[in-house]
């Protein structure tokens, strides 16, 4: 692999361009790793006051009476965004849905409490829990690569 740095003083910010001639799995983890790297911060609201939340102090987003929080060790902070928006704005991170009201960060994941009939439980450091919808345990499975 070839790596290039030109230094133009008129550019705003980093621009980076990868030449190939097919995206491998290589090229695609550069992309991903590179689209990663923007500010980790989300905004949310909690007492008419509006925080600055850090995405590693995300446990996760859920949906509660038709609006959207962030959960943390701090509390619940409300968000503007939908679960849909979310998913799409930490694509290729650490946060994965888990059923059509959640989003939780892997990070933050202590284990995983597997039934007898196939459900799962995502328990979280601080020993809360969310369950995972049926439609979704391919897709943790595949995170996890089991």
């Amino acid at each position: 692999m070839k790596i290039e740095i030109a230094i133009k003083p008129d550019l705003k910010e980093p621009h980076v361009v990868v030449y190939t001639n097919e995206v491998t799995d290589e090229v695609q983890n550069i992309v991903d790793r590179l689209s990663n790297l923007q500010i980790k911060i989300i905004t949310g609201t909690q007492d008419r006051k509006i925080y600055l939340i850090e995405y590693d102090e995300i446990y996760c987003f859920y949906s509660e009476n038709q609006k959207i929080y962030a959960k943390t060790d701090k509390g619940s902070f409300c968000v503007k965004q939908k679960l849909y928006e979310l998913e799409e704005m930490l694509k290729g991170s650490s946060f994965l849905r888990i059923s059509n009201s959640c989003i939780v960060n892997m990070d933050k994941v202590k284990n995983l409490d597997i039934s007898y009939s196939g459900s799962i439980d995502i328990v979280f450091k601080d020993e809360s829990k969310e369950f995972v919808s049926r439609r979704y345990v391919s897709k943790i499975k595949k995170y996890l690569g089991i």
